[in-house]
């Protein structure tokens, strides 16, 4: 896997590029839960926050989501 920081790079840009994508939406719900209903900047901003604490294997599925 690449390194943890690019990971989250490439998700996070991911999603801002694809915000209605089965993916996004799917990174979002779990990352967010409940509050999550649409992705907004508010959301990226919160995803930018908490993906750092992701455990590896969540990183890796994420990322699998992406490529």
């Amino acid at each position: 896997m690449h390194d943890r920081e690019k990971t989250i790079e490439e998700i996070i840009d991911f999603i801002k590029h694809h915000k209605n994508s089965l993916a996004s939406i799917n990174i979002c719900s779990r990352m967010l839960g409940d509050k999550f209903i649409k992705v907004d900047d508010e959301v990226i901003h919160e995803l930018q926050v908490k993906l750092p604490r992701a455990d590896n294997e969540e990183l890796e599925t994420f990322y699998y989501m992406i490529k």
